[in-house]
């Protein structure tokens, strides 16, 4: 099964929602573990995790390692936050639904979409 969990929140209070990220990335992995064909898609607000994720230095670089080949960020979302040229070539850039990522791609074939 296909499995998108789209991640639109970054920050609440002034910082970022790292309990939040955290369990999608739990949430992520559990379903990579058991077969599933799952992607992290990043919009909104959101992209600046694509960006703070990969910093080597992150608290959840562990489970970064095993997911980042699972990330897409919205290319339109990430240029407008300022992080595209720190993304470009470290996640995957999508632009399909003038300029950010195309949902229908996710959901044909009987995918399913959760958002955060």
């Amino acid at each position: 099964m296909k499995i998108s969990l789209l991640v639109f929140s970054y920050e609440k209070d002034g910082a970022p929602m790292n309990t939040l990220m955290f369990h999608v990335l739990l949430f992520a992995k559990e379903l990579k573990e058991k077969g599933e064909d799952v992607k992290i898609l990043f919009e909104g607000e959101g992209v600046q995790w694509a960006k703070e994720l990969i910093n080597p230095e992150h608290p959840f670089k562990k489970h970064v390692e095993y997911l980042k080949d699972n990330f897409v960020a919205c290319e339109a979302c990430s240029s407008m936050h300022g992080i595209l040229d720190d993304i470009v070539g470290k996640v995957a850039i999508e632009n399909d639904l003038h300029g950010h990522i195309s949902l229908k791609k996710y959901l044909d074939d009987d995918g399913k979409v959760v958002e955060f």
